[in-house]
Order: structure tokens, then sequence, then C-alpha cells
């Protein structure tokens, strides 16, 4: 391992700091730095080690086929939004619709045996799970920024076709959306926020916080469906359709 460690020498003139020259030095991290070994130090950070190697290859389900991610929908978004959409339903009341970034969602899921560290690499982030009750004006300007960038994690019981950017047409529930009706949305905390381009969001007239992470909530549902003897698979289907 090596550690470049850099030397500033400044000169100062009226309380106006400027760079005077950089020294740049080249330092081995190795064995010299610690000619006595703490065994104790060496020995717990050992233990910790073996304890989660073991705790993240426990297997808790298993993926009927791969699922990647990718725009305007994808198997693994898809499944993500549809188990949060699932888990905020059962927490809370029957919501409208679930949105998740895909860019939250970091990595694929590979077919066979699920284990815990596949989930921590699929959603690293401490992001927590939220219900936002959204005006349908909000909501519709949410849409307009879905259709800007042509898709997003997105879940069932939503039809929306996007043309040239645009939303062509929306369903909720197989109902067109009534501009004066307050949404149910369940997300992450990050996007109710307003990041990642969403800021209607913010508009949300309450915001009830799960206090649940999202990686937390989806280890649940995939054990959920193991003790139901079920595969974690997904679909795509008519959720969201670019036009050409």
């Amino acid at each position: 391992m090596l550690f470049i460690a850099v030397v500033l020498t400044t000169a100062c003139a009226k309380k106006q700091y400027t760079v005077k020259n950089i020294e740049v030095a080249r330092v081995e991290m190795d064995s010299t730095w610690e000619p006595v070994a703490n065994t104790e130090m060496r020995a717990l950070v050992n233990s910790l080690h073996a304890k989660m190697t073991e705790e993240t290859q426990t297997v808790i389900g298993t993926a009927g086929r791969k699922l990647t991610k990718g725009k305007p929908q994808s198997l693994l978004s898809n499944f993500t939004a549809d188990a949060i959409f699932d888990y905020a339903s059962g927490l809370w009341k029957p919501v409208d619709f679930a949105v998740i970034n895909i860019g939250g969602i970091r990595n694929i899921l590979n077919q066979g045996p699920i284990t815990l560290g596949n989930m921590y690499e699929i959603f690293p982030f401490d992001n927590r799970i939220v219900l936002l009750e959204l005006p349908g004006k909000a909501v519709e300007e949410f849409f307009d920024s879905i259709a800007k960038k042509e898709g997003e994690g997105l879940s069932k019981n939503i039809e929306v076709v996007i043309k040239n950017k645009t939303v062509y047409s929306l369903k909720i529930g197989g109902k067109a959306i009534d501009g004066n009706q307050i949404y149910l949305v369940a997300t992450v905390d990050y996007l109710a926020e307003g990041n990642d381009r969403m800021e209607a969001l913010t508009k949300a007239v309450k915001i009830t916080d799960s206090n649940m992470l999202i990686r937390d909530a989806l280890i649940e549902y995939v054990k959920k469906q193991t003790a139901e003897n079920k595969a974690i698979d997904s679909n795509l289907d008519n959720r969201i359709t670019i036009l050409q």
C-alpha cells in the first residue's frame, strides 16, 4: 500500500495566500511501520473479518434468472420498485405507486443463490423507505421529469407512455390521473428530498418515515418469498413504454 504525502509551503502578503511549492513523497506502507505486531488487534480484526465473511455468505433466497438494471425499465429496477410497493402497502395502507432511482441500484442480481452480501452490493446506501402524500399536480410534474429521463424505477400499477421525452399518456391503477387527488407514493428519503431531478417529490403535503433501510426491507422481502417457496423473479411489462 502506498501513501502520497503532499507538503505545502505558503507565503503571506496582506492576508493573500499563494502556493509557493509542492513536495510529493512516496511512502510505502509496510511492516516497517509496525516492527512489533499488535497481536490483540490483529486477532480482533481477523475474528471480525471471519464473522463478516460468514454473515455475508448466508444464503437467503434464490434468483430464478439474472436480473439487470437499465432504462426505460429493467428486471432489477422493476423487482425493487415492486418490492417497495408491497412493503409500503403492508406497512401502511395500499399505496398508489413506488419509485426508486436506477442509480441507487449498484449491482446486478445473478441467477442462483442470493446471499446477504449480494443485497449489500446491490443496495449499499443507507436510504430509508418513506411514504409521500403527493398532490395530483405534483404527480404530473413528477412524471414529466420521468419522461425527460426516459424511464426510472417505477412499480406495478403504473402505465406511462412517453413520446419525445414527454408524457403521452398516464394511468395510475388503471385510471387517468386526477389533479385534485392526493396520491400515496412509496420511495426513499434521498428522492423525497428532490435529488436525482425529482424535485416534484418535495411538494408532498405529508411525509411518513418508516425508519427502515431499503436494503433491510428488500432482505425481508427475499426471505418472505423464500419462505413461500418462491424464487426471486421479475418481468418487463407496460409500466413504461417509449414511442418512437
